[in-house]
C-alpha cells in the first residue's frame, strides 16, 4: 500500500500550507519539530487501550463508523499552524481502525497524518499520479486524497472503502451530501484506507524478514507505505520519509504524556 506524502515541518512554523514538501528523488524533505526532545513523564496503558478507548457498533466488517471515544491516550491539545486543525480531530478514528487491524502503536499514524495532509481532511496531492490511471477513471480520480493521502487507483482499499459501486472513487467533499458516508475523504474512510494498508505492509514484511523487532516492523510497513518495496532488511528502509514521521510522533508523544516506542 503508498501513499503520496507531504514532509514534516514543525507544528509551530507553518507556511498555512498542507501538502508535499520533496526533494528532485520524490523523497520527503523534514526540520525538527518543536519540542520534541521534552521529556515525556506520565504513563499510559497505549497499546490496552487502543481496545478499551472505543465503542461502537460493528456490522461484521467493521467496527462502525469510528466509534466513540471514552478515553484518548493520544490526546495533545496541539493545533496544526498550517491548517488550523487540532491534531487531535481524528484521535476516535485512528484508535477504532488501529485496534481493529491489531496495529500496535496508533500515534504513529497521527503522526503519519501529520506528515501526509497536516490534518487537512479535503488534502489532494500526487499529480504523478503513482498507480497510473486505471482504465475508465478519469486523471482526477487516480491522485492521492485526504488525511493519509490515499490512492485508490493502487486497487488496495479494504472492502472497497471510498469506493462507489463502479469502482471508481467516491470523491464527495460535501459532509451534508448523502456520498459523504462512503467517500474517501471521510476521515473514518480515510483512515481505515491508510491503517488497512500498513498493516498490510506489515504483514508482508514479517514474511520477507523474518527475526525483526515489532517496532523494526513498523518502520518498515512506514517506509513502504510512502515508498512500496524500499524495504530491504530488519534496518535498511525508508528512513527519510520515516525520519519525519518520527519527529512529529516524538513530539506528540511528549505532549500526551504517551509511551512512546523507540524508533
Amino acid at each position: 500500500m503508498g501513499a503520496c506524502s507531504g514532509g514534516a515541518s514543525t507544528l509551530s512554523s507553518g507556511n498555512g500550507t498542507a501538502g508535499p514538501d520533496r526533494d528532485a528523488s520524490g523523497n520527503s524533505q523534514a526540520t525538527t519539530p518543536a519540542g520534541s526532545d521534552a521529556a515525556s513523564t506520565a504513563t499510559h496503558a497505549a497499546d490496552d487501550d487502543a481496545e478499551s478507548a472505543v465503542t461502537g457498533a460493528g456490522d461484521g466488517d467493521g467496527p462502525g463508523d469510528g466509534g466513540a471515544c471514552t478515553t484518548d491516550p493520544l490526546r495533545t491539545g496541539l493545533i496544526a499552524q498550517q491548517t488550523g486543525v487540532s491534531v487531535d480531530a481524528f484521535d476516535c478514528e485512528i484508535l477504532t481502525w488501529t485496534a481493529w487491524y491489531g496495529e500496535p502503536d496508533p500515534m504513529i499514524f497521527k503522526a503519519i497524518i501529520y506528515v501526509e495532509s497536516r490534518f487537512d481532511e479535503t488534502a489532494v496531492a500526487c499529480a504523478n499520479m503513482p498507480c497510473g490511471t486505471p482504465s475508465g477513471w478519469a486523471a482526477a480520480e487516480s491522485g492521492c486524497y485526504g488525511l493519509m493521502q490515499v490512492v485508490p487507483a493502487c486497487g488496495d482499499d479494504p472492502n472497497d472503502a471510498g469506493l462507489m459501486s463502479n469502482g471508481q472513487p467516491d470523491l464527495t467533499t460535501d459532509m451534508s451530501q448523502t456520498g459523504w458516508a462512503g467517500s474517501i475523504f471521510n476521515p473514518s474512510v480515510n483512515i481505515e484506507i491508510g491503517i488497512a494498508g500498513i498493516a498490510g505492509n506489515r504483514a508482508q514484511v514479517e514474511k520477507q524478514f523474518p527475526g525483526c523487532t515489532v517496532d523494526q516492523y513498523t518502520m518498515m510497513a512506514v517506509g513502504n507505505y510512502n515508498d512500496y518495496g524500499s524495504t530491504k532488511s530488519c534496518t535498511e528502509y525508508n528512513t527519510t520519509y520515516d525520519d519525519a514521521v518520527v519527529m512529529a510522533y516524538d513530539e506528540y508523544a511528549t505532549a500526551a504524556g504517551y509511551p512512546a516506542h523507540s524508533y
